[in-house]
């Protein structure tokens, strides 16, 4: 009886283990498209994706409590408008795919919309449902690509 079930502990592992083992295997093949940047453009690109968590954050906290007035704020600062003149490293633009740009692009102006909307005081579904398509983008643009350190 003992070794039965010494037998059947041993068999269990084992085929744990494989499963583990296969699953691990398949975690780690990355099939997103890598875009090679600068230190200083990586940072820069990183930089910006922080700059939109936070406002989501803000954003929600906004809705969440019903102050349209953060929410209109927190989505300004993010959209296409308060950004067009914003200071990129120079060799950035080169290097962006159209597809890129469109990503980029859209949820800047989803953040553009979430402000008009907070502004005329639409209704919190309603920008909240916006915020969610823009967030759409981001999450394509995650899936898509992924930032790899430029050949020097």
């Amino acid at each position: 009886m003992r070794y039965r079930i010494a037998a059947i502990v041993i068999s269990l592992s084992a085929l744990l283990g494989a499963i583990a083992s296969n699953a691990g295997a398949d975690e780690t093949t990355d099939t997103r498209q890598p875009v090679q940047r600068t230190d200083a453009e990586k940072a820069f690109v990183l930089d910006q994706m922080r700059l939109f968590l936070t406002s989501i954050a803000e954003i929600e906290e906004g809705l969440g409590s019903g102050d349209l007035d953060l929410v209109a704020r927190e989505a300004a600062a993010r959209g296409r408008k308060a950004n067009a003149a914003l200071a990129r490293p120079a060799t950035l633009a080169a290097k962006e795919s159209d597809a890129w740009k469109s990503m980029i692009g859209s949820v800047r102006n989803g953040f553009d919309q979430i402000t008009e909307q907070a502004t005329t005081r639409a209704p919190a579904a309603k920008i909240n449902k916006t915020l969610a398509d823009t967030m759409r983008n981001c999450v394509a643009c995650h899936q898509t690509y992924r930032i790899s350190a430029e050949a020097r």
